[in-house]
């Protein structure tokens, strides 16, 4: 019984001439019916099949040859290696539906039959370019990652992944166009139902155009770059990645603050990472019974450091008497450096600070701190100290200080292998080194 209700239902098969001539040539046991299908066409199926997974593990070796051969390497990475794996896997899928598509109509199956695994290969292996789509989109993000990393400029950087991101988003729509078409959905109705509806779907995606288009200005107006120090709405830290929605900044807490790109378009952002120097002031405090002639050759002596230090801006900078504290003079130390990041700053701040205590302490200048002094008098000789610091002024006594502070610094600078070559920015080792990288320029 229920084999007559499926020899009905299966009882036409499709014409195809290379079925038709097999047929004529089969023997009669071949011809012979088995569940509404001849031997021979069972035979053919099993072979038809069988071609398909033969050219499926062809397809995935040849391609991870190929690949392999075109992104050789000595040392691959995880993650290329990873990606080598995934790519050829839907390729072979495809290329083996594709067999079964084509080797389909030889085998003659019942128009029954053959209407619903035809469809649903198409199905299969639209999936599969899909999948291959994604799998192609991260191995050529990889490829141009790698790229961009040997370019100094750094707007690839930015368009790596916004590219990864628009190629798959282009592989789904353009999927799912061909699956509605291989299923056999009509698109047009939905096309006009999205017409009708499309007001709402324009509200609703407003904050995505927003976003979307924040990502435009962030790579048309560079305002920053991966890796740049930042301030954002308040937020601040290194910019890991900018996406199509949204922009990842990592905080100095190690915490990951995802941003709104249409902020971006409003907001005002404040990039740490493009200034050409980094300025330094500080106030030097010295004793209040300090002689002026000290002072102005302790002072051209701070000058003398600023020239010859690697890392100063050497166009422009301050040292002067500034002011009488409450229990110091303060010497004003007004100065940019033109280190490439902040480690190497501290550095070189900790380098010429140093050398202000070594110069200090070679012309005898103390450093004051807060003090209260009470002083016990008579008032019939309280002028007596103001005539200890003579009014009259010896000749050249200028150009002699000038002159003494450059000699004392040249003397006790004169060994020191950074006044020959400029040190190296600063590199991390760990706390071996006790984090300052030593203090003669002979950093590793």
């Amino acid at each position: 019984m229920i084999y007559s209700i499926l020899a009905t239902a299966l009882d036409t098969t499709a014409v195809n001439p290379i079925s038709t001539w097999i047929n004529s040539f089969a023997s009669d046991w071949m011809k012979q019916d088995f569940i509404g299908l001849e031997y021979w066409r069972w035979g053919a199926l099993v072979l038809a099949i069988g071609i398909g997974l033969a050219v499926d593990l062809f397809v995935r070796v040849a391609l991870r040859h190929v690949l392999m051969s075109i992104t050789s390497t000595d040392h691959p990475s995880s993650e290329l290696k990873k990606i080598l794996r995934q790519v050829p896997r839907p390729a072979g899928v495809a290329a083996g539906g594709g067999i079964w598509l084509l080797l389909l109509p030889v085998v003659g199956l019942p128009v029954f039959a053959n209407g619903i695994i035809e469809p649903a290969i198409n199905v299969y292996i639209t999936l599969a370019a899909i999948w291959f789509g994604f799998r192609g989109t991260d191995l050529i993000s990889w490829v141009a990652s790698q790229k961009a990393k040997k370019t100094e400029n750094k707007l690839d950087d930015l368009l790596v992944p916004l590219l990864r991101k628009t190629l798959k988003s282009i592989v789904v729509v353009f999927g799912l166009i061909y699956l509605a078409s291989s299923l056999e959905i009509q698109l047009a109705p939905l096309i006009a139902g999205l017409g009708i509806g499309g007001l709402g779907f324009a509200f609703a995606a407003k904050d995505t155009l927003e976003n979307f288009f924040g990502s435009i200005t962030v790579i048309l107006d560079k305002p920053f770059s991966i890796g740049d120090w930042i301030v954002v709405d308040g937020v601040e830290g290194t910019v890991e990645s900018v996406g199509m929605r949204s922009t990842r900044i990592r905080t100095f807490y190690d915490t990951i603050v995802t941003i709104p790109n249409s902020i971006l378009i409003t907001t005002k952002c404040n990039n740490y990472s493009k200034r050409r120097f980094r300025r330094w002031k500080q106030m030097v405090s010295i004793a209040y019974d300090t002689p002026p002639e000290k002072i102005a050759t302790f002072c051209e002596g701070i000058r003398e450091l600023l020239r010859i230090h690697p890392y100063t801006r050497k166009d422009y900078y301050q040292v002067w008497l500034n002011e009488f504290a409450g229990s110091s003079l303060d010497i004003l130390v007004y100065v940019f450096w033109k280190t490439p990041d902040w480690p190497t700053e501290l550095r070189e701040r900790h380098r010429f600070m140093l050398d202000i205590i070594r110069l200090a302490g070679e012309l005898g200048v103390e450093f004051a701190f807060p003090t209260s002094t009470l002083y016990l008098r008579k008032e019939e000789k309280w002028q007596d100290g103001a005539k200890s610091i003579p009014a009259k002024r010896p000749a050249g006594w200028a150009e002699k200080a000038d002159a003494e502070g450059r000699e004392i610094v040249e003397s006790f600078t004169e060994g020191d292998d950074w006044r020959s070559h400029l040190p190296p920015p600063y590199t991390f080792t760990g706390a071996r080194d006790g984090g300052s990288g030593g203090e003669g320029g002979g950093e590793g």
